[in-house]
């Protein structure tokens, strides 16, 4: 697999992207410890189902401003959760947490939105180059070397 036994932070926009990660998650969680970082209220850090669910700041790319305030979330989250790997669905928590992450060393996924049918999202442009791996839904996205196709979550 793509990921170390451990701990694995899982983050995600709400909507698809949190649809897609936990479609994704549920099968990590037999294996692994996931703990769920996603902006919504009513997953405020508490557990959630047997899951701990850690809740970050609802932004996006367009207000850069705010991104700093989320990058500090993400960074205590490190901190407290000490995470081996970190998995996103997108779309800017994620690409903070990606980021963030593989500056300080931690193996990070990204699975790219099945919604991008033409093109890696936004978010996935960004992270390409720096995530360890990088994976597409749709087959013709995939060049088989640094962005993977796997499948579709859905």
């Amino acid at each position: 697999m793509f990921w170390n036994t451990g701990k694995v932070l899982a983050v995600s926009s709400p909507g698809g992207h949190w649809v897609q990660l936990n479609n994704i998650c549920n099968k990590l969680e037999q294996k692994h410890r996931v703990i769920y970082a996603s902006p919504r209220s009513q997953y405020q850090l508490k557990k959630t189902g047997g899951r701990t669910v850690h809740n970050i700041l609802d932004v996006s790319a367009d207000n850069k401003p705010m991104l700093i305030p989320l990058a500090f979330q993400m960074l205590y989250l490190f901190i407290k959760e000490r995470p081996q790997t970190i998995i996103s669905t997108g779309a800017a928590p994620g690409v903070v947490a990606i980021l963030l992450g593989k500056y300080l060393g931690i193996k990070t996924i990204w699975v790219d939105s099945i919604a991008n049918v033409q093109q890696l999202s936004r978010s996935g442009r960004m992270v390409k180059s720096h995530a360890d791996v990088v994976i597409t839904q749709w087959e013709p996205l995939s060049d088989g070397k640094t962005i993977l196709h796997k499948g579709s979550v859905l």
